[in-house]
C-alpha cells in the first residue's frame, strides 16, 4: 500500500486498487505505472494485491477460471477483501467508499474487469489495459485462445457481466488501453472488451440509449510529442457522464502506456495510461453529489477537466 504525504485526516481521499500482470511483483508493476507519483500529485492512496507464485507459477491471476469469476468466490473476493480492510482501517485516514477504482494490465486488466462484474458495489470505475472481456475463457486453454484471436461474441459476454452483476447492478465506467500491435493480446480484444462493457451498461441502464460502437460521442486523434500516435473514443450516457473510453495506441506492443521504462512491461513512448485513467477516475465517482473539489483533476495530465459523479447506485 502507497499513502501519499500531507494528507489531512478527516478529509476523505480516494482509493486505487492496481492490479499487476504475468511475471511481475507489485514493486515491479508500480514502478511502471509510476503509482506512487502520480498518488503523491493527486492525493489518493494506492493499493497493490500480488498473486501468490503458490497460485500461479508466473503470478498471473487466474481470471480464466471460473471460481475466480464470481463474487463471493476465489480471488475476486479475496481482493475486494482486501480493498474493504484498507477502506476500514487505513492508519487514521478518510477513504471515500464512493471513489474507490481499479486498474490492471493484461491479466490484472481482465481480474480488474472481473471485479467490475462482481462487485459493482465497491469499484466506482475501472481502468482496463491490454486483456480479453469478462468471460471470455473458461480454462488455461480457452484463454491462450482468447488471448491470440479473441474471445465469444461481445454481446453475449455483455449479458453475462450483467447478470454476474446480480441485485447490484449499476453502470460502471470503463476505460480500455490497447496497443494496436500487442503480439501477446491481440488488438482485437480491445474492440471486444468495448462492444462488451456498451452491452453490459445498456442492460444496466434500462432507460439509457442504445449504446452503439460505430458511434461514439467523440472520438479525436493526436500523438505525444516524439512518440506514439493514438485515437480516443467515448460514449456518454444520456447526461453526458462517461460510460466507455478507449485508447486505441498504434505501434504500442504488450506493455503499459506512457509507463517509466525502470518498470517491466512499459513503453514511455505513448499517452500515459496512469494519467488517462486518473483523469476518467476523476469523472466516475458513485456518489450523488457533486464534490466540490476534484482530487486527480489536479494532475494536469491531458488537461484539467471538471469533476462529475456517475449517479449510480
Amino acid at each position: 500500500m502507497y499513502t501519499p504525504a500531507g494528507l489531512r485526516p478527516g478529509t476523505p481521499v480516494p482509493l486505487v486498487v492496481v492490479l499487476h500482470g504475468c511475471d511481475q511483483s507489485v514493486l515491479d508493476a508500480a514502478l511502471g505505472m509510476q503509482v506512487s507519483a502520480f498518488a503523491q500529485r493527486a492525493g489518493f492512496v494506492a493499493v497493490c494485491p500480488e498473486q501468490s507464485a503458490a497460485d500461479n507459477v508466473r503470478r498471473c491471476w487466474n481470471w480464466f477460471q471460473p471460481r475466480h469469476q464470481a463474487r463471493g468466490s476465489g480471488e475476486p473476493a479475496a481482493i475486494a477483501r482486501i480493498t474493504d480492510r484498507v477502506l476500514e482501517g487505513c492508519h487514521g485516514l478518510t477513504l471515500d467508499r464512493n471513489r474507490v477504482h481499479v486498474m490492471g494490465l493484461s491479466a490484472g486488466g481482465a481480474m480488474a474487469e472481473i471485479l467490475a462484474a462482481t462487485y459493482p458495489d465497491i469499484y466506482a470505475s475501472v481502468g482496463i489495459h491490454s486483456s480479453p472481456q469478462f468471460g471470455a475463457a473458461r480454462s488455461p486453454m480457452t484463454a491462450l485462445v482468447a488471448m491470440k484471436s479473441g474471445g465469444p461474441d461481445p454481446e453475449r459476454q455483455g449479458r453475462l457481466a450483467y447478470t454476474a452483476m446480480g441485485p447490484q447492478a449499476r453502470v460502471v465506467p470503463v476505460i480500455v488501453f490497447q496497443g494496436d500491435v500487442d503480439r501477446t493480446v491481440w488488438a482485437g480484444n480491445g474492440d471486444a472488451v468495448v462492444r462488451q462493457w456498451l452491452a453490459t451498461s445498456r442492460l444496466a441502464d434500462g432507460d439509457g440509449p442504445a449504446y452503439d460502437f460505430s458511434r461514439p460521442h467523440a472520438s479525436n486523434a493526436d500523438r505525444v510529442p516524439g512518440g506514439l500516435s493514438y485515437e480516443v473514443r467515448s460514449w456518454n450516457d444520456a447526461t453526458g457522464r462517461p460510460v466507455v473510453e478507449y485508447w486505441v495506441v498504434s505501434g504500442l506492443g504488450h506493455a503499459w502506456s506512457g509507463g517509466e521504462s525502470a518498470g517491466s512491461y512499459t513503453d514511455p513512448r505513448g499517452p500515459s495510461a496512469t494519467g488517462a485513467m486518473c483523469d476518467f477516475f476523476d469523472q466516475t465517482a458513485m456518489e450523488r453529489e457533486v464534490a466540490a473539489t476534484a482530487t486527480f483533476g489536479r494532475l494536469g495530465v491531458f488537461g484539467a477537466r471538471a469533476f462529475l459523479t456517475s449517479r449510480r447506485t
